[in-house]
């Protein structure tokens, strides 16, 4: 049985976006949350990195969202025709990363916008 091209892409990146939720929807650490301030400047982390760049951790959390994200810029157009325009790629990717930093803000010590 021959599995077309399009089904087996579409198998893929589900489960690969599937996986992607669960690993970044797990608590960081089994430790109860501990009391953070949120962070509601936009860009604030980004400057964090830039500003610890010897730093293991940002090359590890630049790399692991290229990683989660790159699966759907490949597969998507083959899995979803409609994907065939960049911007609208761009907007897919864009909403499924939004939505995992949405939800982070309610799991512990997962949240985009806390710091300690």
């Amino acid at each position: 049985m021959v599995v077309p091209m399009r089904v087996l892409a579409t198998l893929i990146l589900a489960i690969w976006l599937l996986g992607g939720l669960w690993l970044t929807l797990q608590p960081a650490h089994p430790l109860p949350r501990q009391v953070v301030a949120d962070n509601l400047v936009p860009f604030h982390t980004l400057r964090i990195y830039l500003d610890n760049l010897g730093s293991a951790f940002w090359m590890r959390n630049l790399f692991g969202n290229l990683g989660l994200l790159f699966p759907l810029g490949l597969l998507g157009p083959i899995a979803l025709p409609a994907l065939d325009r960049w911007w609208r790629l761009a907007l897919v990717a864009l909403c499924y990363s939004a939505t995992i930093e949405l939800i982070q803000l309610f799991i512990p010590d997962r949240s985009a916008i806390s710091t300690t």
